[in-house]
């Protein structure tokens, strides 16, 4: 289940690629008209640039996000050849960047489109929901839910959260065996494909996290690098 904003454009707070010309921008869609996008916590990069090609670097920004060079970039949307969200995007053989899909124009006012997500993009261990359920039945707070996340610091540059809070706006919400999870969209790009286990008992380490993403992962377990 996505969330949805009563007023704002379906790919709000979504990350998008828009492709124009030999250039792709990727970044977090704040505003779209019919003259102009405007993406936030944007990336550029043009083909061939560092050896890569476009194919290439939408690749690995759906795998693994991109590093912000600009605040706020506001793009001729009359220029553009395409947009859709980033995990809509994939290489052809040919190495040609082609969208599976445009995204669809901006609604009319007073219109609201849900935002989705085609599949949960972390899961759960039995022994993870078990206890994700208890703990959240012992602080008797209905709104609360498990909410993920990735931030930076620790050993190996970024560390793994996990804590109980209400929903918040902009978040992806995925129910979850009678609890809701709850991920802001930056941090969704990290967690793509990551599990959650819990191991209890003298030998235990409590809450684990099992990242197919890391390319090096911090010996506590709570830190790694993609």
């Amino acid at each position: 289940m996505g969330t949805f904003h009563d007023t704002r454009d379906p790919l709000h707070g979504i990350t998008v690629a828009a492709v124009m010309g030999d250039t792709v921008t990727v970044g977090r869609c704040h505003e779209r008209t019919a003259g102009s996008v405007v993406l936030v916590d944007a990336d550029q990069h043009t083909e061939g640039e560092g050896g890569k090609t476009n194919a290439e670097y939408l690749s690995r920004a759906a795998r693994f996000g991109v590093w912000k060079k600009h605040d706020r970039l506001e793009l001729d949307a009359a220029a553009l050849t395409s947009l859709a969200p980033l995990k809509d995007y994939f290489s052809s053989t040919g190495g040609t960047v082609v969208p599976k899909e445009s995204a669809p124009p901006p609604p009319e006012a007073g219109t609201a489109e849900p935002q989705t997500e085609s599949s949960s993009p972390v899961s759960l261990t039995p022994a993870a929901v078990a206890e994700v359920a208890r703990l959240l039945a012992a602080e008797e707070k209905p709104d609360h839910g498990l909410r993920l996340g990735v931030a930076g610091g620790g050993c190996s540059g970024l560390t793994y959260q996990l804590e109980f809070t209400p929903r918040r706006e902009g978040d992806l919400v995925i129910s979850q065996d009678g609890f809701s999870i709850f991920l802001d969209r930056k941090s969704v790009i990290y967690l793509r494909g990551v599990s959650l286990d819990f191991e209890k008992g003298l030998g235990g380490k409590g809450f684990r996290f099992g990242n197919p993403n890391a390319t090096n992962t911090c010996g506590c377990g709570e830190s790694f690098a993609v």
